[in-house]
């Protein structure tokens, strides 16, 4: 969340000389990320909790980094999983709403990272703003994994791309199926997951 709200404060603008301005900034943005937080804890109605955090994301990160590569336009496109999470990496620690940072059996998806990326593979679709302008990069979206397997709270929590990247990776995301739930000392617990998609021209 630290790193998103540096990302958003600089794609604002932020004045070096004006430091009011700047903690007022700085303020709207931590409460910002403590409503999305605070929202997307109750899954049980994920289609309004997915689209604030689509919403406030694309607020809080309206200026797009993608640099168009004219070697590569109107190429077509695909997508990788790269740099999987891996498990006993990091905290293994609740937060406040009982999401851990990480588990002894990661939350995976049913058939493994090749299954994951053959789903991704079939359903995803390059977006054409980013294919016709040369643009490829990593999104990387963060979510919880419940005791059930159930994948709510989507966020993107890398520096925004634009050309549709985005939304089409969480178009994507939203419409997959349960993932087996992470554990800890053999128990089913929630589990914090961030998933890393390589759009890639060839």
């Amino acid at each position: 969340m630290i790193a998103g709200s540096i990302s958003a404060m600089a794609m604002m603008g932020c004045d070096n000389n004006d430091t009011s301005k700047s903690e007022d900034r700085m303020s709207t943005d931590t409460v910002t990320n403590t409503m999305m937080t605070d929202t997307t804890m109750n899954h049980t109605v994920p289609d309004t909790a997915n689209k604030m955090m689509t919403d406030t994301a694309a607020m809080n990160k309206s200026t797009s980094m993608a640099k168009p590569n004219p070697a590569k336009k109107g190429m077509k496109g695909r997508v990788n999983i790269t740099g999987m999470q891996k498990a006993g990496t990091g905290s293994m620690d609740a937060d406040k709403e009982g999401v851990y940072g990480n588990a002894e059996v990661l939350p995976s998806y049913p058939g493994g990272e090749k299954a994951l990326a053959d789903y991704f593979a079939k359903n995803l679709q390059y977006p054409e703003d980013a294919s016709s302008e040369g643009v490829e990069g990593t999104v990387n979206i963060s979510f919880v994994v419940d005791e059930t397997g159930h994948a709510y709270a989507p966020m993107v929590v890398s520096p925004k791309l634009g050309y549709g990247l985005e939304e089409e990776a969480m178009r994507v995301f939203n419409k997959m199926p349960v993932w087996n739930p992470g554990k800890i000392k053999g128990k089913n617990v929630k589990t914090r997951y961030t998933l890393p998609l390589s759009f890639q021209l060839y």
